[in-house]
């Protein structure tokens, strides 16, 4: 409101708008706020102390503002926009500064083409400039397209993902011309860049409601061009959608369910476990090198998600009780690694049947000491006994620390080693 109040104060229009002003017209928290004003970047730039240029070709310049205590802010202050041509099928070939009514009438949905006057309250409430629909189509819970849908999609592609995330979030219906022109256009989805769709799933596929926008995806032909492998196998996207939501499930129960103080179970759906979920069915023909190119994961993340699936998949059937682990030392290290809660998570995804959230639970009861221990014979203490590295070295200190992890004193791990690696 400080933002704007100035920039009135300096002559221009300036109002919210978009997701921010939808979140408040439904009762939610806004993950950020936007502001569109007649002011062009270099008149912003005077007005403000610190300011950040992101996109200043496109009027968009990033203000740094402290709130009443004194937490710092940064908001996005775009001018008002048009746009022409986009031969890329995302950026717009022609840009001119407009007014706020032509600025609404590019963007993508209704209920993000909203504007707000925080400065002008009637009856306790913010003023809402409405010029494409969007309060009504909130109001009958509708998602449509601002002006014509294969002119919106088809100057952004992304949009047609958008859609499904924005379906399930909302808990919103397509609307039959915004629906029909998404399935006309989905082949169109291979146009956008990997980076933003990976950005695009991992705000759909992170929250509780990505089990439908899963299920809309499949719908729309959208995800024969996402993973065509798994859209190829009978009914592989919508069970997808049901390993999902039982993740989801286990995780809000992990959240809701008064664990032991002190616990260090998985709480949360980060998109290498959301993509474990999704595409395990399909894991052989998604190595390392293909989530790099197609989603652009990251490094740490492709190490995360190879990771669930292999320990997913090695631990045995069925599932030990929390007693067999603690007499088997290599039950005890699969379910030590840091990526074990969530290989856990998927498992039970995979096979309901299985005891899986009682392992999950008393794990978390078991003393780190039994899971991963300071270690009685280590290299140095081979080393010191005449032992040199190869493969009976290695051999050795496994044996060492499985005589461990079952029990057993330094004494116990010293002569497994000594057993396994003998002196020649």
């Amino acid at each position: 409101m400080a933002i704007v109040r100035r920039l009135r104060e300096a002559g221009h229009s300036a109002f919210l708008v978009g997701g921010c002003v939808r979140d408040v017209l439904l009762q939610q928290t806004p993950k950020d706020f936007d502001i569109a004003t007649s002011a062009h970047p270099p008149e912003v730039r005077v007005l403000f102390r610190h300011v950040v240029e992101v996109g200043v070709a496109f009027g968009v310049l990033r203000v740094h503002q402290r709130d009443a205590a004194d937490q710092l802010h940064e908001i996005e202050v775009a001018t008002f926009r048009a746009e022409a041509g986009y031969s890329d099928g995302r950026r717009p070939d022609e840009v001119r500064f407009t007014d706020a009514r032509e600025d609404v009438l590019r963007r993508d949905f209704t209920i993000n083409g909203l504007l707000c006057d925080p400065l002008d309250v009637i009856a306790g409430d913010a003023a809402v400039v409405d010029w494409v629909g969007g309060l009504a189509d909130l109001h009958q819970r509708v998602l449509r397209a601002i002006g014509v849908p294969t002119e919106r999609f088809t100057e952004d592609a992304l949009r047609l993902l958008r859609a499904p995330r924005f379906a399930a979030r909302f808990h919103l219906t397509l609307e039959p011309v915004t629906e029909a022109a998404i399935r006309a256009l989905a082949p169109t989805l291979a146009r956008v860049s990997a980076e933003r769709v990976r950005d695009e799933l991992q705000a759909m596929l992170r929250v509780p409601t990505a089990p439908r926008a899963l299920a809309l995806i499949a719908q729309l032909g959208l995800g024969e061009v996402l993973w065509p492998e798994l859209a190829a196998l009978q009914d592989g996207q919508l069970h997808a959608a049901t390993r999902l939501a039982a993740v989801h499930a286990a995780v809000a129960e992990l959240r809701d369910g008064g664990l032991p103080e002190g616990h260090r179970l998985d709480t949360h759906v980060d998109l290498p476990l959301a993509l474990a979920t999704v595409l395990h069915p399909v894991r052989a023909v998604w190595p390392a090198q293909r989530l790099a190119d197609q989603l652009k994961l990251a490094r740490l993340e492709i190490r995360r998600l190879l990771t669930i699936w292999q320990l997913a998949d090695a631990l045995p059937t069925p599932l030990p009780t929390i007693a067999e682990v603690l007499r088997s030392a290599e039950a005890l290290r699969l379910l030590r690694c840091p990526d074990a809660d969530a290989a856990l998570l998927l498992r039970g995804a995979l096979t309901p049947q299985e005891p899986v959230a009682a392992l999950r639970r008393a794990r978390s009861e078991v003393p780190l000491a039994r899971w991963s221990p300071p270690l009685f014979v280590t290299g140095d203490t081979l080393h010191a006994l005449g032992r040199r590295p190869g493969p009976q070295f290695r051999a050795a200190l496994a044996a060492a620390e499985d005589a461990q992890l079952l029990g057993g004193s330094a004494q116990d791990a010293l002569a497994a080693a000594l057993a396994t690696f003998p002196a020649t």
